[in-house]
């Protein structure tokens, strides 16, 4: 499975677009996210493709620390059923420290 493997993982990385980046950690992401909560594994994933790559690649390494963020972005979407008109926003900043908002 050396393939498959973190060295891989970043030659590929490396090689691609950022769209592509994230692409391809979306791809890994979604079955470990599909694990801890299958029901809503697309939108998590969505929600943490936000985040920065090099902490997208801690998630993928680390079970303990994506099963955090799972959780984290549960209660994020918890409160965004309750009256967040602007969850999209909120998203990014409740899952990353270092997320740049940009307003158009």
């Amino acid at each position: 499975m050396s393939s498959d493997g973190p060295e891989n993982l970043s030659t590929m990385l490396a090689a691609a677009t950022p769209q592509q980046q994230k692409q391809i950690l979306g791809e890994r992401l979604y079955p470990l996210v599909h694990n801890h909560k299958p029901e809503l594994a697309a939108k998590i994933t969505g929600m943490l493709l936000e985040m920065d790559n090099a902490e997208l690649l801690l998630l993928l390494e680390s079970s303990e620390s994506l099963k955090t963020k799972v959780e984290e972005a549960m209660q994020v979407l918890k409160l965004s059923k309750v009256k967040i008109p602007n969850q999209e926003k909120l998203h990014a900043n409740f899952l990353t420290s270092t997320t740049e908002v940009t307003v158009s």
